[in-house]
């Protein structure tokens, strides 16, 4: 009997298996660490889309016809007919095109914290306006 031989059950270490085996993994870790990076890159805003600003006021105005039609008591139907007209007016007095608009509202849909702060800007005009119209006689 050896000495080594308490020795025999452990098994070798094959350094070259181990380190092609972690270049392997590495190489992978790379890719999406890579792709990762690339997706979280800062997205610029397209420059033919609504300001903040634009998109408070614009919604605020459809907000408002919308409310007009919805309170003329009109079956829902009817009312959808006679809104798209009085919509598309709101719209093309301001200079948009339908396709500004709805590529206006697919990226502030994809960016929810600029929406909130679209929707936070229009809830309160829209309450500065009611509490403006309750105080006069």
């Amino acid at each position: 009997m050896s000495i080594l031989e308490p020795f025999s059950v452990y098994r070798t270490v094959n350094l070259t298996k181990g380190v092609t085996e972690m270049m392997r993994r590495l190489k992978y870790l790379a890719i999406v660490v890579l792709i990762a990076l690339v997706q979280c890159k800062q997205e610029q805003k397209p420059p033919h889309l609504l300001n903040e600003e634009e998109m408070v006021t614009m919604l605020v105005d459809l907000y408002l016809a919308e409310a007009k039609v919805t309170l003329t008591g009109i079956r829902r139907d009817s009312a959808n007919k006679l809104f798209h007209p009085y919509e598309e007016s709101i719209i093309a007095s301001r200079g948009i095109t339908d396709s500004t608009l709805n590529e206006s509202y697919n990226y502030y849909f994809q960016h929810p914290d600029e929406l909130e702060k679209i929707l936070d800007a229009v809830m309160d005009t829209l309450n500065l306006r009611e509490q403006r119209a309750s105080d006069k006689p």
